[in-house]
């Protein structure tokens, strides 16, 4: 067996493995990969051929302690998701039904030179950046349309201790705070900690020591706070919205224990907390619906350059021009600039043509279509990204999202609570609903100057009116949107009508 105690390293297919410095790289690119799933990675790697448990695993990656067979699960899927790979799909991990996972490439053990560092760096850069930040995810291909904002939030982050970046589902949160991690901006410890896959807010604070590599049976935030001691680091925690409690809970401890760490956090919504400064990522600029737009016009923006980019992809050869831009420019309204919801709808125009995916925009098949199959579970359909806003949602956020889906374009105040309210469900709770739905990125308030105005965005629009149906909603809601006149007013003031809907739909 290869002393991995040594400065030496694994060589499968186009990667290659550092046990001692904790480091995988594909093709010398850093592979982002949390701290538990690279024990693991390396035991299998350690005994390939073999079948090692999942309690074994567990004891290498949570010494000491007891955990449930689904985070080893959780973990392998990340780290199968990584190991991706090569033009031949090739196999690393499988799994044995009933015993555990077995590491089934070849992997060949190869004592390190004098070279340069496996990851890439030469050492400290201008900004005395470490070896640590091999944890970091692999930089990005930059994202179009958002180099003002990557420039903003670097700006922002230098000036404010802590800082969120809060938008919609499939919006470009993450992909923005891993740009700005790679980004030379003065500290010397970068750090990712990513919360997708916690289930449980408990473990916040074992992701946080997982990512920082403070190795404990029991990791505290005190041993967390004396490591960051005196050093001007960065941490960044990223998909916060489903445990946002304990995340504060962390961060707040984090920073009013040191003097000069850094947090960026990535959330569909604020902590609201002293201090925080909240960015607002909003979706990719779309052309405005006034008149014919020429392909030149149309590729000014970026929603557009997006949407040709990934059709291309797809294999889609026609070129863009004056006829086809409306058409694009209609899907990219249609999805509302968001560019996961945009990267889906492409990636079906080589199979579907440009005039269907236009038309299924509405149809639920167009919730199911799948992107990239390393993404995050969540991130791989539009559907399974709402379900997970959907799914955190109160019962009366629920309703009220439900409900507001009979609305075809903007709407009032007063008529989202007239239209999501009624069956018991007072006012006051309703403009609450109201008010946690636009929080969570989920329902927009329109800027200008007069009446508040709300909008759905058009993919939220279509998944919640599907689960209108799925939970029979449908005449009681029609029953209260036919109630309002053209200007989004009750046309009887007499609200005694509930109980006449109620009957309606029983």
């Amino acid at each position: 067996m290869a002393d991995t105690a040594r400065n030496g390293f694994f060589a499968f297919g186009p990667y290659r493995l550092y046990p001692a410095a904790r480091t995988l790289t594909r093709e010398d690119v850093p592979v982002g990969v949390g701290s538990r799933a690279f024990d693991m990675l390396v035991a299998l790697v350690e005994r390939q051929g073999d079948v090692i448990s999942r309690r074994d695993l567990m004891a290498v990656a949570w010494p000491g302690l007891n955990v449930e067979d689904s985070n080893v699960r959780v973990q392998m899927a990340h780290l199968r998701r990584e190991l991706h790979a090569n033009d031949h799909d090739e196999q690393y991990i499988v799994s044995v039904a009933g015993r555990g996972y077995c590491f089934v490439a070849i992997a060949e053990w190869h004592e390190a030179g004098q070279q340069a560092d496996p990851a890439g760096h030469t050492g400290n850069g201008p900004f005395g950046r470490t070896a640590l930040n091999r944890a970091l995810p692999p930089r990005l291909e930059d994202p179009l349309g958002r180099d003002e904002n990557l420039a903003d939030l670097i700006q922002t982050i230098g000036e404010r201790r802590f800082v969120t970046v809060v938008g919609a589902g499939g919006v470009g949160k993450t992909t923005l705070a891993i740009l700005a991690a790679h980004a030379d901006i003065g500290f010397n410890r970068v750090h990712f900690i990513d919360l997708s896959s916690v289930s449980d807010g408990a473990a916040v604070v074992e992701e946080a020591a997982a990512a920082l590599e403070v190795r404990a049976a029991q990791p505290t935030l005190d041993l967390i706070v004396g490591d960051l001691a005196a050093q001007r680091a960065l941490l960044i925690f990223d998909n916060c919205e489903h445990v946002i409690d304990e995340a504060a809970e962390t961060i707040v401890a984090i920073l009013k224990a040191t003097s000069d760490v850094h947090v960026l956090a990535t959330s569909r919504e604020a902590f609201r907390l002293p201090g925080e400064a909240v960015y607002l990522l909003r979706p990719l600029g779309v052309p405005p619906q006034t008149g014919r737009l020429t392909a030149k016009q149309a590729l000014v923006w970026p929603s557009i350059q997006l949407f040709v980019r990934r059709a291309f992809d797809s294999g889609y050869r026609q070129e863009l021009d004056d006829d086809r831009a409306s058409t694009v420019a209609a899907i990219c309204r249609r999805l509302d600039g968001n560019p996961l919801a945009i990267e889906l709808a492409a990636s079906r125009i080589g199979s579907y043509g440009l005039e269907r995916v236009l038309d299924l925009l509405d149809n639920q098949l167009a919730l199911s279509w799948r992107g990239n199959r390393y993404a995050h579970p969540r991130h791989q359909t539009v559907q399974s990204m709402l379900d997970w806003s959907y799914s955190s949602l109160s019962d009366i956020d629920q309703m009220a999202l439900r409900r507001l889906s009979v609305f075809g374009g903007e709407f009032s105040l007063d008529a989202a609570v007239i239209v999501a309210g009624g069956d018991g469900i007072d006012d006051a709770e309703v403009v609450g609903a109201i008010g946690n739905l636009v929080d969570k990125s989920l329902l927009v308030m329109q800027p200008g100057d007069g009446p508040t105005q709300l909008k759905l965005p058009g993919i939220t629009k279509t998944y919640a009116a599907i689960k209108l149906i799925e939970c029979g909603e449908v005449a009681f809601v029609h029953q209260r949107f036919d109630s309002l006149d053209p200007h989004g007013k009750p046309a009887n003031q007499d609200r005694a009508q509930d109980e006449q809907y109620r009957r309606v739909c029983s």
